[in-house]
């Protein structure tokens, strides 16, 4: 089917470009991130005195515009993320496209224009709108954001100034009595000043722990989700649709749940393939770098049929590796011995355990 292999080509070539708008996000946001970090230790070098610390009378002010300035950035993160979200679902609708489709060499598009665009704003706007298990839409997971990094970055610097200012007091005295001013007061003395206040300002840039780190996580989530969203929007109307197939990235890290959902056979329809948006289990986890491929009819084989399973079946088909990184250890440990039901699968450990003691099996 010409129209089917136009749309997969199409798909391919939106999955690399949202690998390509996944790594412009990322080092956009670093760039946004970096920046702010250096108009703080600015502020910090403004505000020093000779001594190089921040005078007691001062610290307020320097820590209202270190707040400041966190505001700033995250109007930028959220203008940089907006923007990326919407490109990321563009690219969600445009394999279903006169303008993805004659990209790849195909003549048939499913969607007309205004068909595209519609789907293009539902994608956008059920992202800025979604709420998460834990009760948060973005706009609350962004702010959140920001309030931890000003409670971390002016309680670090705030610390630092009193105890410097207070150790130096003391180091004063010590000198006038002609006594050695103590290790730790001295070390206090040096936490306290300019160039030490500058190394908290990396509770923003860490890329492991830092507020860029956070951030990018939230940004990969819902960059990935905009384009899933549109994508099987634009999608289930296809001639010919038969499901999603759930990809495992290139980049996919390490076994996590992901590698069971893109193997188990659920519907009859193939490894990690699922009937409906509904039926799909994507996205699994927040930051995921897993994809979707659409899957046509006559692609679906007798083998695929005859292959359907349960998840406690595709389970028992993973290297224990694989079943341990899916699971975790200890809940893998409890498929070992029998205990494990499909309902715990994605259930947390706590509640897993709290079931198998109740039903007197631990």
């Amino acid at each position: 089917m010409k129209q089917a292999a136009a749309i997969k080509r199409a798909s391919r070539q939106a999955r690399n470009a949202m690998y390509e708008l996944d790594a412009q996000s990322a080092a956009d946001l670093l760039l946004i991130y970096e920046q702010a970090a250096a108009e703080v230790r600015g502020r910090l070098s403004h505000f020093a005195d000779a001594a190089q610390m921040v005078p007691a009378h001062q610290l307020q002010l320097l820590l209202r515009q270190i707040e400041a300035v966190i505001d700033d950035l995250g109007a930028q993160r959220d203008q940089l993320l907006a923007t990326s979200i919407d490109q990321a679902a563009a690219l969600g609708v445009r394999p279903f496209t006169a303008q993805g489709v004659l990209a790849v060499g195909g003549s048939e598009a499913v969607l007309e224009s205004a068909a595209a665009s519609r789907i293009h704003e539902q994608a956008v706007r059920f992202v800025m709108e979604f709420t998460q298990a834990d009760g948060l839409t973005l706009s609350d997971r962004l702010w959140r954001l920001d309030r931890g990094a000003k409670e971390a970055l002016t309680r670090a610097i705030g610390q630092a100034v009193v105890q410097g200012q207070s150790a130096a007091s003391a180091a004063q005295q010590f000198i006038m009595r002609g006594e050695r001013i103590p290790a730790e007061v001295a070390a206090r003395v040096a936490r306290g000043r300019v160039p030490a206040l500058a190394t908290a300002v990396d509770l923003l840039t860490n890329s492991s722990t830092g507020g860029y780190a956070q951030a990018e996580r939230v940004m990969r989530t819902e960059i990935n989700r905009a384009h899933g969203e549109a994508f099987m929007a634009a999608g289930e109307g296809t001639p010919g649709f038969a499901g999603w197939r759930y990809l495992l990235s290139p980049r996919h890290p390490a076994p996590d749940i992901c590698d069971l959902l893109a193997t188990q056979n659920l519907h009859g329809l193939g490894d990690g393939v699922y009937p409906s948006r509904e039926a799909t289990p994507w996205p699994a986890h927040p930051n995921t770098l897993s994809f979707l491929e659409i899957v046509f009819l006559d692609e679906i084989t007798d083998a695929d049929r005859a292959g359907k399973e349960t998840a406690l079946q595709a389970l028992a088909r993973l290297a224990p590796e694989i079943r341990a990184g899916a699971l975790g250890q200890t809940k893998a440990a409890y498929f070992d011995q029998g205990l494990l039901r499909t309902g715990m699968i994605r259930a947390p450990l706590y509640a897993v355990e709290q079931r198998l003691e109740r039903q007197g099996k631990l």
